[in-house]
């Protein structure tokens, strides 16, 4: 499945990126290096002050696929991922951060079950690596440590916690009609999840492990757990209308899942 010149993608990748130049060449790689070739990357400098945007631009100039989007201010991960979705040509939409990595055949087993379903949102398990993490995908060896997906999920199950993993997630645009995710840090993804499954959409996962989750560094944004907390209970009140009983009982189980996903 390849791309000719001026074709449009199956596939659109999202990679947000705020100085990550650390990770982002081995990041990118292991999406070009999907066994799926009809696919474009976009990767979305959210004003990094350190090489994010150069590396990125030299990833464009080497291969056609990658595009990048350089943001004039700072706008945090929704604000980033929408842009990039802005920009987007491909009927599937999938989600890979500039810190974490994917296994060769991610969205090839993704797009295979897609079309066997007609799934809306498809996910799949993920492995958990250190911050520090500086092997390669190629000579990865799993040490047990998944974060594992169910392979149905309803409204209301994905309601008592995000078990989707962004770096999984791949949006069927054909089924759910233009998205973009709510400004709400630490809880952008979850919140667009909910909203494909409420109006509708069809959720399907894969158990077997398809990408490797990068865990936070101290002080990144995903170690900000007080501001995730406060976007999760807006989640709970503001888009998805729960009372106040309904939203802090599902407050409780979605930090109880947070807390046993963070120590796999």
């Amino acid at each position: 499945m390849t791309t000719e010149k001026g074709a449009r993608p199956v596939v659109t990748v999202i990679m947000p990126a705020f100085n990550s130049a650390q990770t982002l060449r081995e990041s990118a790689q292991s999406v070009l290096d999907q066994s799926v070739d009809s696919l474009e990357l976009i990767v979305i400098d959210d004003r990094s002050s350190d090489g994010t945007a150069a590396i990125a631009a030299e990833l464009a100039s080497s291969d056609s696929r990658v595009r990048l989007v350089r943001r004039s201010e700072r706008g945090g991960p929704a604000a980033a991922r929408n842009d990039g979705i802005a920009a987007a040509r491909g009927r599937y939409l999938a989600f890979c951060d500039a810190d974490d990595l994917w296994l060769p055949t991610k969205l090839e087993r993704q797009l295979d079950v897609a079309a066997a379903t007609g799934a809306a949102l498809l996910y799949s398990s993920y492995h958990r690596v250190d911050a520090d993490f500086a092997g390669s995908v190629a000579g990865f060896r799993s040490e047990g440590r998944v974060v594992e997906a169910p392979t149905r999920l309803t409204h209301a199950q994905l309601l008592r916690a995000n078990v989707v993993g962004c770096l999984t997630a791949v949006v069927d645009t054909r089924q759910t009609g233009p998205v973009q995710m709510p400004d709400l840090p630490g809880a952008e993804d979850w919140a667009l999840w909910l909203r494909i499954l409420r109006e509708g959409g069809l959720a399907v996962g894969i158990t077997e492990p398809l990408a490797l989750y990068r865990a936070a560094s101290p002080g990144s944004h995903s170690a900000q757990r007080q501001r995730a907390v406060r976007a999760v209970w807006q989640v709970l009140r503001t888009e998805e209308r729960l009372s106040v009983p309904s939203a802090l009982l599902h407050l409780v189980t979605d930090i109880v899942a947070a807390l046993r996903k963070s120590r796999i």
